[in-house]
């Protein structure tokens, strides 16, 4: 009685019109239908990421508590590929300015902000920062930065000797030790100068560029620096 009862739903199905066939196929399969496309879904996801990881890493930076939105820093990262012929399709790529730290570091968001940040310097994906005074000071004397004077090339320190800084180290007790040079002062950079021609980077026009001690793209980092000199 079953079979004939299953056949017989099969010819009357046959007799439908094409919305009713399409109410019966959803009425009876749905959770079928749904199952699969979560599964093309998690599919294409899984494509797409391993496509994306398995892109290699052109440059990654930070501009903190700059008053840059994304589009200004994707607008920088991307003058710096056209400059060196670099297709971003092919990269992994970010120069991130979506994050601002209260350097107490009480409220919600600068404490994601702050873990973010450390989080990728912790798997040295991050290769520079650019900070203003209070960046500088909060992460130079954590010695979060590289020590520019035994890293850079001497060809490259020689031509940014006049504008490098020094970040102070501070000891658990809080007391200044040896600084170190941490940072050079780019605020004359032409690059720069013209992308801040609509806002500043900095309220007060002062950009600091820092390397991240683990920096592991260093060639790519002083390639960027001289960039940012280009007329």
């Amino acid at each position: 009685m079953k079979d004939n009862d299953t056949q017989y739903s099969k010819i009357c199905f046959w007799e439908l019109s094409k919305e009713r066939k399409l109410e019966y196929i959803w009425d009876y399969y749905k959770f079928h239908i749904l199952g699969i496309l979560l599964l093309l879904a998690l599919l294409i996801g899984s494509i797409l990421i391993w496509q994306q990881n398995s892109k290699p890493t052109l440059i990654n930076g930070y501009l903190l508590n700059t008053d840059w939105g994304d589009e200004q820093a994707q607008e920088l990262l991307e003058k710096y590929a056209a400059f060196h012929s670099y297709d971003l399709e092919n990269y992994n790529a970010y120069f991130n300015s979506s994050v601002y730290i209260d350097t107490s570091i009480k409220d919600q968001m600068s404490t994601v902000a702050y873990t973010k940040v450390m989080s990728d310097l912790d798997v040295k994906e991050t290769d520079f920062y650019f900070c203003n005074q209070e960046m500088f000071d909060y992460f130079g004397q954590r010695e979060t930065f590289l020590n520019l004077e035994a890293a850079m090339p001497q060809e490259l320190y020689e031509r940014f000797e006049n504008q490098l800084i020094t970040a102070t180290i501070v000891d658990e007790n809080g007391n200044e030790t040896n600084g170190y040079v941490a940072g050079i002062d780019i605020s004359d950079s032409p690059v720069l100068a013209r992308l801040q021609q609509e806002r500043k980077i900095y309220e007060d026009g002062t950009v600091y560029f820092t390397v991240p001690y683990n920096s592991e793209r260093l060639e790519e980092v002083w390639k960027f620096l001289e960039f940012l000199y280009f007329e």
